[in-house]
């Protein structure tokens, strides 16, 4: 057991977990959080190269891989400001993966921890339609899609940072819809009238989850299993 990597793991989870609340709540994230996460990280690297020296080459190469892509991500594909700046800043926290008692259970993938981290992100992203359907287990309304991708709420009180399944057009009419459509202020009007008459009640909305989340929930995915498509891929081939 590595105890830098117990409290490296430690550390890093409490700031993505702050900063997907920050996320999830104002969709920004303070650049502090990852200044934080950095500074922390180099002094915890320094302490682990003094107690377990490992590859400087090997630890900067990973870096620089991780910010031309987190870099790449952000310019070319429209990766978010908060989620290339936790890459990276994760990049420099772990510049080897992190070993915790037996864990991970898997493999340590390609080596690079941050990558692992992306990696994972993206399988359990799916995962959020599985806990929607055991939300809306009981739901008869709308859809049979949209038990996956939302739940349904009052057509006069439709949170922040939701998108509309179902809304209500100029014409008064109920429109659905399978992707969401980010209202406005003059659709949550006509949808505040229209419960007001009482020809609606709720209606179905899908959260704008940002995708810090998913890298969170990755980032304990990398730490406890490992990567899970490298495993999935050398079973494969």
């Amino acid at each position: 057991m590595s105890l830098v990597d117990a409290v490296k793991v430690i550390v890093s989870f409490v700031i993505l977990l702050k900063a997907s609340v920050h996320d999830i709540r104002e969709r920004e994230v303070p650049d502090e959080l990852w200044i934080a996460m950095a500074v922390l990280g180099l002094i915890l690297d320094a302490v682990q190269y003094l107690l377990t020296p490992f590859s400087l080459i090997f630890a900067v190469i990973q870096f620089l891989l991780i910010f031309a892509l987190a870099n790449f991500m952000f310019y070319v594909a429209g990766f978010g400001g908060a989620d290339a700046k936790a890459l990276m800043a994760l990049s420099i926290m772990f510049p080897t993966y992190p070993r915790i008692w037996k864990f991970p259970l898997l493999n340590e993938g390609l080596g690079i921890f941050a990558f692992s981290v992306l990696a994972n992100s993206v399988v359990v992203a799916p995962l959020i339609a599985l806990a929607f359907f055991l939300r809306n287990v009981g739901e008869r309304e709308g859809r049979f899609v949209y038990r996956f991708i939302g739940y349904r709420v009052d057509a006069d009180s439709v949170p922040r940072f939701h998108n509309l399944l179902q809304y209500v057009d100029e014409r008064g009419r109920l429109v659905e819809s399978l992707r969401g459509v980010e209202p406005d202020e003059g659709m949550l009007e006509r949808l505040r009238e229209a419960k007001r008459r009482g020809r609606v009640d709720r209606v179905w909305v899908t959260p704008a989850l940002p995708f810090l989340v998913f890298m969170t929930i990755g980032f304990l995915v990398s730490v406890v299993v490992g990567d899970v498509i490298v495993w999935l891929v050398t079973r494969i081939v």
